[in-house]
C-alpha cells in the first residue's frame, strides 16, 4: 500500500512538472500562470522564467503576444497589491518602451501601453488607438476595442457627455462588460432617473466585486429604489459584512419609511471610535427631520461635546429653535449665536475696505483742484456701492449656511473625514444657484428702487443695433478665450475652449432639475440684469464721481473678474467687463450691456442644454 501511495505521489508530481513545462509562452495571459509559479527562491525563478520567455521569442520572433506577456510577467511578478507598488517598475517601463518602439501601431501593444499609462500620456495612446480602429478595425478584436473605449470613458469621467459616448461604444462591442454602474451614475447626475434605473436594475448582481456592488446599492438609494438597494446590501452582507455602511442602510430604511430601524443603524456608527464625529452629524440630521425636538437637542449637545466647532455659528441650534422655540438654550449655545451676529457685523464693515479708499482718493483729488469729468451720469452714489457689496457678501453667507454649512466647517476646522470626497447632489447645486440668483435680484431691486430704473433701461441704440452688436460681442469673446487658451490651461472646456462659463456645473444642474426655460430665464435674463446694474451701474456710476470714468471702469472690471472666482479666466472676465463698461458710456445707459451679457449667457445655456441632451440620447 505504501509503495502504491509513493507511486501515485511521484506520478502526480511528474504530471504537475510536465504541465508547467507545456504551458505555451505565446498564449494570452500566460504571465498569470508563471507569476503563480514563483516560489520562495523568487529571484532565481524569475530569471529562469524570463529566460524561457526570451528563448521562446527567439524561436518565434513574430509572436507579439509572447512579447507582451513577457512584459506583463515582469510587471506582475514583484507587484505588491497592498502597497500598490511594483519593485520591477523600471524593468517594466524598459520592456514597454522597447515594445512600443518595435510595434507602435500593434493593437495588443497599444492596449497594454494604454493600461499602463496615466493622464495626458494615456490620452495620447488612446487617441492613437481610436484613430487606428477607425482606419482599420479588422486588426482589433471586439474586446480589445471595447477596452480602449472603456478606458477613454474613464479618462473623461468628469465630462459626462464624453464618457457616456465611449462607455456605450464599449458596451456594444463587448456584452460581457458591465458598465451599468458608470452609465447609470452619469444618467443620475443629469437627472435622468428612469434611464438610470433601466440601465442599472437588470445588472444588479452581475458584478462579483463587492466594492462595485456596494456602489450600485448606494446609487439605488439616490434613485429612490430602497427595496432593491436593501436586497443588494443583504447579498453583500452575506459575503462580507465589513462592506456594509450603516449610514447607507439607514438611507435604505428611510426610503421604506422605517424610521425606527433607520435610527438604530445611525446610532451604531456613533459607538465606533473611528469617524464618530461624522456619525453624530448624520444622526443629528436625521433627528432634526424625523425625531422629536427634545431628541434632536440631546443629539445636538452630544455632537457639541465631540467638537464645539461643529456648529461654530449656531446655525444648527437655530434650526432646532425653529422646530421648537420653547427649548432652553445653554450659555455655550448663546455664544455660538453671538459669533453669528459678529460675522454679520463683519460683513457690514468689510466693504469699507474698498469703499473708503475710493472716497479718500476722490477727496484728495478735490483738494488738489483736479476736476473729475463724468462721462456716465448715473444716479447711484458711494453709499450704494457699499450697500451692494454688503448684500453680495450677505447672500454668499446665506447660501453657504443653507446648503454647505456643515461641509464648509468640516473643511476649515478639519473635522472628521466627511469633507475628503464629499459630493453635492444635483438638486442641491441647482437649488443653491436659484436661491443665490433670487436673493441677488431682490437685493439689487432694493438698491435701485425707483431712482435708478431710468438708467437701467436707457440706450441711444436701436434694438436691431444692440442685437447685432451682441452677436459680434459673442464672437469677440470666443476669440479672446481661444487666445487665452494658448497661454493658460482652461479647465473643463464645453464643446471647445471658446465656449466656457465658470458656473457650468450649476447651469447643468438647473437644466437637469428645472428644464431649459427656467435655466434660460435665470442665466440669460435675471443674472445679466442684476450683474450689469451692480457692476456697470452702481459701482461704475458711483466710483466715477470720485476718480473719473477710466479708473472706475477698471475697478468695476477687476471686481467683476474676482467674483467669478477663476484665476485662469480672470483676463477674459476683465476684458468682458471693460467692454460692457465702455458701452455704458457709448450708449448712455445699461440696456446695451444687458443685451451683450444676456446673449452671451444664452449661447452658453443653449450649448450646455444641447450637450446634456446629446449625452442622454440613446439610439
Amino acid at each position: 500500500m505504501t509503495k502504491l501511495y509513493f507511486c501515485l505521489l511521484s506520478f502526480f508530481l511528474c504530471f504537475s512538472l510536465f504541465a508547467q513545462q507545456t504551458v505555451d509562452f505565446g498564449s494570452a495571459d500566460s504571465h498569470e500562470f508563471y507569476v503563480k509559479q514563483l516560489t520562495n527562491a523568487k529571484d532565481q525563478n524569475f530569471d529562469e522564467i524570463v529566460a524561457k520567455y526570451d528563448a521562446y521569442i527567439a524561436e518565434h520572433p513574430a509572436n507579439v503576444v509572447a512579447q507582451v506577456e513577457r512584459c506583463k510577467f515582469i510587471g506582475n511578478s514583484y507587484y505588491d497589491e497592498y502597497e500598490d507598488y511594483n519593485l520591477k517598475w523600471e524593468e517594466t517601463d524598459q520592456c514597454l518602451e522597447a515594445l512600443v518602439a518595435i510595434y507602435p501601431n500593434n493593437a495588443k501593444v497599444l492596449l497594454y501601453q494604454a493600461l499602463n499609462s496615466y493622464g495626458e500620456s494615456q490620452l495620447e495612446v488612446l487617441e492613437n488607438a481610436i484613430k487606428l480602429i477607425d482606419t482599420d478595425d479588422s486588426r482589433w478584436l471586439s474586446d480589445e476595442k471595447a477596452t480602449i473605449y472603456e478606458l477613454m470613458g474613464d479618462y473623461y469621467s468628469e465630462e459626462h457627455w464624453q464618457a457616456l459616448r465611449y462607455y456605450k461604444k464599449a458596451q456594444q462591442l463587448n456584452d460581457s462588460l458591465d458598465l451599468s454602474l458608470d452609465i447609470a451614475t452619469i444618467y443620475e447626475s443629469q437627472g435622468r432617473v428612469e434611464l438610470a434605473k433601466n440601465t442599472l436594475l437588470p445588472k444588479l448582481e452581475k458584478d462579483t466585486n463587492l466594492w462595485k456592488m456596494n456602489q450600485k446599492a448606494t446609487l439605488l438609494l439616490k434613485l429612490e429604489e430602497p427595496e432593491q438597494a436593501l436586497h443588494l446590501f443583504d447579498v453583500i452582507r452575506g459575503r462580507d459584512s465589513t462592506y456594509i455602511d450603516n449610514e447607507e442602510m439607514a438611507q435604505a430604511m428611510l426610503g421604506l419609511e422605517d424610521y425606527t430601524t433607520a435610527r438604530i443603524f445611525l446610532v451604531k456608527d456613533t459607538i465606533k471610535e473611528w469617524g464618530k464625529l461624522n456619525a453624530k452629524q448624520a444622526l443629528f440630521k436625521f433627528d432634526l427631520e424625523h425625531s422629536d425636538s427634545n431628541i434632536a437637542l440631546v443629539t445636538y449637545r452630544s455632537l457639541q461635546k465631540e467638537s464645539s466647532y461643529d456648529d461654530f455659528f449656531g446655525v444648527k441650534r437655530l434650526k432646532i429653535a425653529v422646530k421648537n422655540p420653547l427649548l432652553p438654550w445653554s450659555f455655550t449655545e448663546f455664544m455660538h449665536l453671538l459669533l453669528l451676529l459678529i460675522l454679520v457685523l463683519a460683513l457690514f464693515i468689510v466693504p469699507y475696505l474698498w469703499v473708503l479708499p475710493i472716497y479718500g482718493l476722490g477727496e484728495l483729488l478735490k483738494k488738489k483742484s483736479l476736476k473729475i469729468h463724468q462721462k456716465v451720469h448715473l444716479s447711484w452714489g458711494i453709499s450704494h456701492f457699499w450697500l451692494v457689496s454688503f448684500f453680495y457678501l450677505l447672500v454668499q453667507m446665506v447660501v453657504i449656511f443653507v446648503f454647505e454649512y456643515e461641509t464648509t466647517l468640516n473643511y476649515y476646522f478639519d473635522l472628521g473625514n466627511s469633507y475628503v470626497e464629499e459630493t453635492i447632489d444635483q438638486k442641491t447645486i441647482a437649488n443653491s444657484m436659484i436661491v443665490f440668483v433670487g436673493l441677488m435680484a431682490i437685493s439689487t431691486l432694493f438698491v435701485i428702487r425707483n431712482k435708478g430704473i431710468r438708467d437701467v433701461f436707457k440706450s441711444n441704440l436701436s434694438i436691431r443695433q444692440m442685437i447685432g452688436l451682441s452677436i459680434l460681442f459673442v464672437v469677440f469673446n470666443r476669440i479672446i478665450i481661444k487666445l487665452l487658451g494658448l497661454f493658460v490651461e482652461i479647465e473643463t472646456p464645453v464643446i471647445d475652449p471658446s465656449i466656457f462659463l465658470t458656473v457650468q456645473e450649476e447651469i447643468l444642474a438647473v437644466i437637469s432639475q428645472n428644464g431649459f426655460f427656467i435655466t434660460a430665464l435665470l442665466v440669460a435674463v435675471i443674472v445679466p440684469i442684476y450683474e450689469e446694474i451692480i457692476f456697470r451701474g452702481v459701482i461704475l456710476g458711483s466710483v466715477e464721481k470720485y476718480i473719473g470714468f477710466n479708473g472706475a471702469n477698471i475697478i468695476q472690471a477687476i471686481l467683476f473678474a474676482l467674483v467669478h472666482d477663476n484665476l485662469s479666466l480672470f483676463p477674459f472676465f476683465f476684458i468682458f467687463a471693460m467692454v460692457t463698461g465702455y458701452w455704458v458710456k457709448k450708449s448712455g445707459g445699461l440696456l446695451t450691456g444687458i443685451f451683450f451679457h444676456g446673449v452671451h449667457n444664452l449661447t452658453i445655456t443653449v450649448a450646455l442644454y444641447y450637450l446634456s441632451r446629446l449625452a442622454t440620447f440613446t439610439p
